[in-house]
């Protein structure tokens, strides 16, 4: 009996110990089967967070993060950074839809994808601006790369719309990028390249800048002009100037174009290309705007004063007007109060404000014209020019851009094309007026064409008010 209950005992411990196994060895297999499931997730997870969601290549992070791997491989000295982005990109989804702007977006990356090597990481960092690093190379060497990207993705663009797209690059060496422990400051590479890609002044074709010391000074220049301009504006260091328009027969002035500049007690003269387009960036233009309104009506309201019929004055309002409610109280109160007749102002209108919300701007200009203004379009010409638009446009002016009409006159096709735009303003019962007029030649193409007015150097630079008082006062 004692003997059974052994071998029984034993069969028990057997079962018991193999029942164990099969639990540890279920375990085990379980816990990889849930170790394998968390790597998979996690990795996934990782996968997601590191992709660009729209053209499913890798987003900013991971870009970084490559950077940070291919810097340790190669020296930085050997590698640069480079930020592109599509000129006008707003235009082309307000006129080709934000979809085709994705699909856009997407061929980019597909396009940098094949042309860049493995070791040049690229990712889209923001909106339609991209990022790569490549292998250092001279600027020219460089210069032609990217021109080749752009090359590339026009041709492939080409074959879905027929629109030309135009890149703006900066480009940084890495090795000007070293923070604290000789580290690659990546951030800082991609600020700078942004910085030398503002530099870029040609908007109508493709082009490459590099970042150096004097982008770096020119940017804190500017940023000592933006702190500036609001105490400025109260210390009246801003001022008023005229350049005269003249009829092309008469050779009189007819108008004038109120221009703003700025002497200012720290930074000296200070060229309007050097702030408006911060003002325009910061907001403050709508002030200066509104400051150069005023000083017009104050020297219209002079003149009726002194029993002088004025002449039309035109005053340029920026874009940022659109979206201010207050446009239009704000401008009829500054005129009302020095009880000017509205039809002597002319409001200017760049070209460019219908690339935002034509349907907007075209329904304030019907209010503004309604109400008695003159109204002009200025840089006819300059940019993506809709002659579609212009049917809807309540304009009293069309302004030939000076880019434009410059150089064209010495060829047949260009003095077409010009003669064209005058019969159709005209059509459109708009006068024209050339700006940018340097020449007798020029001149002399004009009238023979009849076109109504003229502006430009040939005839008189921009003046302050008491000069402008004192020519016209001549010529009456």
């Amino acid at each position: 009996m004692i003997l059974g209950k052994t071998s029984e005992s034993a069969a028990f411990a057997l079962f018991s110990a193999e029942y164990i196994y099969i639990w540890i060895a279920a375990g085990a297999v379980f816990t990889v089967l849930l170790v394998g499931i968390i790597i998979f997730f996690t990795i996934r997870s990782r996968r997601f967070r590191d992709t660009d969601q729209l053209t499913g290549g890798k987003n900013k992070n991971r870009f970084y993060r490559d950077c940070e791997k291919i810097s340790k491989k190669i020296s930085p000295e050997k590698l640069a950074m480079v930020v592109l982005d599509i000129d006008k990109f707003k235009y082309i989804n307000d006129r080709l839809g934000y979809d085709e702007g994705d699909r856009i977006l997407v061929r980019i990356h597909k396009t940098l994808a094949d042309c860049l090597d493995k070791e040049e990481p690229f990712a889209r960092i923001s909106e339609d601006n991209f990022a790569c690093l490549l292998k250092n190379a001279p600027d020219k060497d460089l210069e032609m790369r990217l021109h080749e990207v752009f090359t590339e993705f026009n041709r492939r663009n080409s074959f879905f719309i027929k629109y030309p797209v135009n890149f703006s690059a900066g480009i940084c060496r890495l090795g000007q990028c070293r923070g604290k422990f000789d580290s690659i400051d990546f951030t800082t590479a991609i600020d700078r390249c942004k910085l030398a890609k503002k530099s870029i002044k040609n908007k109508h074709n493709s082009d490459v800048a590099f970042y150096d010391g004097k982008i770096r000074e020119v940017s804190l220049r500017e940023k000592d002009f933006e702190n500036a301009m609001p105490q400025a504006l109260e210390n009246r260091e801003f001022e008023c100037y005229l350049q005269p328009k003249y009829g092309t027969n008469s050779r009189e002035i007819v108008g004038a174009e109120a221009l703003i500049r700025w002497n200012s007690k720290e930074f000296g003269f200070v060229c309007p290309g050097d702030f408006i387009p911060l003002a325009e960036k910061n907001g403050f233009v709508v002030e200066l705007d509104f400051f150069i309104l005023e000083e017009v009506c104050k020297m219209l309201r002079r003149w009726l004063d002194n029993g002088k019929t004025p002449i039309v004055i035109s005053v340029n309002q920026s874009r940022l007007h659109i979206n201010d409610d207050d446009y239009i109280w704000r401008l009829r109160e500054i005129v009302d109060k020095y009880e000017i007749p509205y039809e002597y102002i002319e409001l200017e209108l760049t070209e460019s404000v219908f690339t935002e919300d034509a349907e907007r701007m075209i329904a304030i200009m019907k209010k503004l014209h309604e109400i008695g203004f003159k109204l002009s379009i200025d840089d006819f010409g300059s940019g993506y020019s809709s002659l579609n638009l212009l049917k809807d446009i309540p304009a009293d002016v069309l302004k030939i851009d000076r880019e434009f009409f410059n150089g064209t006159v010495n060829s047949k096709k260009g003095r077409a094309v010009i003669s064209s735009v005058v019969d159709m303003a005209k059509n459109l019962e708009m006068n024209v007026i050339s700006e940018g007029v340097e020449t007798q030649d020029q001149i002399d193409f004009l009238k023979e064409i009849d076109c109504n007015m003229v502006q430009g150097f040939y005839f008189s630079k921009p003046m302050k008010l008491k000069d402008f008082d004192e020519l016209w006062e001549k010529q009456n």
